[in-house]
């Protein structure tokens, strides 16, 4: 049990005389919580079916934003097509499709079905989803085609 001297030097560290106030800090400041990671960073993917972080996707627990950072260049012959799959269901996940929910920083807009690289062609951008209320999100690749190709994901989960 504090003593009452205890109690008067706790109050003294806190005191600010240049402001007459009582001085308070956030230990864990939400807006230093966040977890950025490298998805992929690879070539010459064979033609097939790619999640990212993983199938089972990556949690959101504790986290309320998420952006997607890509760059894709598809070889002669490939193309590559990626979109945004989240679920609310932890147990037995039922993934949807999110990618027109995301809004995407370069192009300044929504609603877009998909991101695709064309043979020889480029894509890239930031995907950016404020407020996701999932409990699991993944990054859905697939490559069709040949297997001439460069993609680059990073991902970046924020608290606040």
């Amino acid at each position: 049990m504090p003593t009452p001297i205890a109690n008067m030097v706790n109050f003294l560290k806190a005191y600010v005389v240049a402001t007459d106030s009582l001085r308070t800090e956030e230990i864990n400041p939400l807006s230093q919580q966040f977890v950025s990671e490298v998805l992929v960073n690879t070539t010459n993917l064979a033609a097939a079916t790619y999640y990212y972080p993983s199938t089972a996707g990556a949690a959101m627990a504790g986290f309320k934003d998420c952006s997607f950072d890509f760059y894709m260049v598809g070889g002669a012959g490939t193309t590559l097509t990626i979109t945004v799959e989240a679920t609310s269901n932890i147990v037995t996940p039922y993934w949807h499709d999110v990618t027109p929910a995301g809004y995407e920083l370069v192009t300044n807009a929504t609603g877009a079905a998909s991101f695709i690289a064309a043979p020889a062609g480029t894509s890239q951008g930031i995907l950016d989803y404020d407020e996701l209320d999932a409990n699991l999100i993944r990054l859905k690749l697939v490559v069709a085609g040949g297997a001439l190709n460069t993609v680059v994901f990073y991902m970046r989960r924020k608290a606040l």
